[in-house]
């Protein structure tokens, strides 16, 4: 086309990175990172992350395309590796505090990585890890306290920072095209084995702004205050870490997340948002009992959790302590929540919020042999589909699975059961594997739904719910407390209709993956051999 020019002066790579240099320039003096008695500036926070880059380039020679390891709790330095690792050009993988040493070994295999920044806390697991594994050790940056360590050889996080080279000063961060890896995010491996998502920075760059507008943050006129307990090493912390740069807004940062802390930090920092696991409501809800939690907050604050909800007293009770609670349906490979609804007491089911609407990626409900849409009807199930610029770019090292996961005739399969009402709402229902559909008519059962009520009660700890001639709940207790399945089943009664209500407790641990989180085709076989043994 005549007098079209392609040029750097009207085309820049779009990645999240550059959020930080802008915080820097326009918001400079603002708070950016807070963690107990340490308080950083954008223009503090934008330094530091410029001089570990340039430690990562010169002294530790990384490379682009490198991997980067992270395993720390919600630390500032995590947080600054996030925008530190791609400016040298290099890819971050923030794993999973809770992993276990042998699925730490496996992933550290895959990765391969040229270093790993480690909170020492974690040092005995990365040991372990490495006693039986292949890969040559990689350089070992440990944060925080300094362990007994006089067999190994490692760098501290803060000396790296001190380092000076002689073109420090002069040090430009690396360019990345915008379909670059920036990170790769490890599904839970609920159901079978961890699975690297990769993120590109165009995705990334996109999904922050996506998430700003679907959270709600940017819509007080102050600046935003985000505390952080949902995890960074999820999805890259919801992406948070990137969209709070692009807003200038304050990061208050946890070690641990305890109900404690998080009335503490509202009150102390005037915090406008915080997000997390479901399991959040029931921690802030049995707070109650404590004499420090029986007083409100003094300000309303935005609580969103993704996850199965529990009941609504539960709800009700966190809504009145001064919590706005919103829910968000997403996954990994979607870069975190991609529908964030509000919950309201009295919601009408036929009712379109507006933010549902606030979504980076088009959303169906198809038929997964046609491919067509499923009618509107609030009754016809279908196979939940993505598309758009904030989904992965695939698995990483499993061509297999990417093709799998991208073989909806141009759609992202995301093997979850759903239905769309007739106002347009998307209901998700369970898992494809999960989701039980009643011969008889009476409707059909979402164990997720059934698993929300069950980790609703106060004696609970762990559930989950499977159907194997019937439906069957597996429960682990709290402590030692007593196990009563008809009392279980009669709570279950009080929020289910009939025909969701389990029919049979059963009480045990249940079998638990690296990360803690149940593994739901371990109980299906568990449920199936019961069966055989007509113990169910």
């Amino acid at each position: 086309m005549e007098g079209f020019f392609h040029c750097p002066a009207n085309f820049t790579p779009l990645s999240p990175v550059g959020f930080l240099k802008r915080a820097a320039t326009v918001y400079g003096g603002r708070p950016s990172v807070v963690y107990g008695a340490r308080v950083y500036t954008w223009s503090e926070t934008y330094g530091r992350c410029l001089t570990l880059a340039s430690a990562l380039v010169h002294h530790f020679h990384v490379s682009p395309g490198d991997l980067v390891v992270a395993m720390a709790p919600n630390i500032p330095e995590l947080y600054e590796l996030h925008f530190a690792v791609p400016m040298a050009g290099a890819i971050i993988s923030a794993l999973n505090t809770k992993l276990d040493s042998s699925a730490l070994s496996l992933l550290l295999q895959q990765l391969n990585p040229k270093i790993i920044f480690l909170d020492s806390q974690f040092l005995p697991i990365l040991l372990k890890s490495l006693e039986n594994n292949s890969i040559k050790f990689p350089a070992l940056v440990l944060i925080s306290t300094n362990p007994n360590t006089s067999r190994l050889e490692y760098f501290d996080y803060n000396r790296v920072l001190a380092m000076r080279f002689s073109d420090d000063n002069d040090f430009t961060p690396r360019s990345n095209a915008e379909l670059d890896p920036i990170s790769i995010n490890y599904t839970s491996g609920s159901t079978g084995l961890h699975k690297g998502v990769i993120y590109s920075h165009r995705a990334a760059y996109l999904n922050s702004l996506a998430t700003i507008f679907r959270s709600g943050i940017c819509k007080s006129t102050s600046s935003p205050v985000f505390l952080w307990t949902v995890d960074m090493f999820r999805c890259n912390g919801w992406c948070f870490i990137w969209a709070m740069a692009a807003l200038g807004g304050c990061n208050i940062c946890l070690r641990t997340v305890t109900a404690e802390a998080i009335f503490t930090n509202v009150e102390l920092h005037k915090v406008t948002l915080l997000c997390g696991p479901s399991t959040l409501l029931k921690m802030i809800s049995e707070s109650l009992s404590n004499h420090y939690m029986s007083r409100r907050l003094s300000r309303r604050v935005d609580l969103i959790v993704a996850g199965a909800l529990p009941i609504k007293e539960i709800l009700t009770k966190v809504n009145e302590l001064g919590f706005n609670i919103s829910y968000g349906y997403g996954m990994t490979e979607a870069m975190g929540p991609v529908i964030i609804r509000p919950w309201k007491p009295n919601f009408e089911e036929e009712t379109v919020q507006f933010e549902d609407l606030i979504t980076s990626l088009e959303i169906d409900v198809k038929d997964p042999i046609s491919m067509e849409s499923v009618l509107g009807d609030g009754e016809t199930l279908g196979e939940v589909m993505l598309r758009g610029n904030t989904l992965m770019s695939g698995y990483y090292k499993n061509l297999k699975a990417t093709h799998e996961a991208f073989s909806g005739d141009n759609w992202y399969r995301t093997g979850d059961i759903g239905l769309r009402h007739k106002s347009g709402r998307i209901e998700m229902k369970d898992r494809a594997k999960d989701i039980v559909v009643r011969a008889d008519g009476e409707g059909v059962v979402s164990t997720v739904e059934v698993e929300g009520v069950l980790m609703s009660h106060p004696d609970v700890a762990e559930a989950a719910v499977v159907e194997e001639r019937m439906l069957c709940g597996f429960v682990k207790m709290k402590d030692e407390r007593k196990e009563n399945g008809d009392e279980i089943v009669e709570f279950c009664r009080m929020y289910l209709p009939e025909f969701m209500v389990p029919k049979k407790i059963v009480f045990g641990d249940l079998p638990m993956n690296s990360i803690g989180k149940v593994q739901k085709f371990v109980v299906r076989e568990k449920a199936k051999t019961l069966n055989a043994n007509n113990t169910i």
